[in-house]
């Protein structure tokens, strides 16, 4: 599934270099900070963002 799912974003981003929704994704990709949000939000932000950086690794 997630083959199936990267071949679209790809096809996407081939096909189509100048739209609303490759910039909308682009943007959810590069996830930097939140801008307004509930404690909540907050960490779950820094939950994903530990996830992330120990897959990196």
């Amino acid at each position: 599934m997630k083959d199936k799912i990267k071949k679209v974003f790809i096809n996407i981003f081939t096909n189509k270099k100048n739209t609303l929704v490759i910039k909308a994704l682009t943007r959810a990709n590069e996830l930097k900070n939140l801008n307004a949000g509930t404690p909540h939000d907050w960490e779950d932000l820094e939950k994903y963002k530990k996830i992330r950086s120990e897959k990196n690794e």
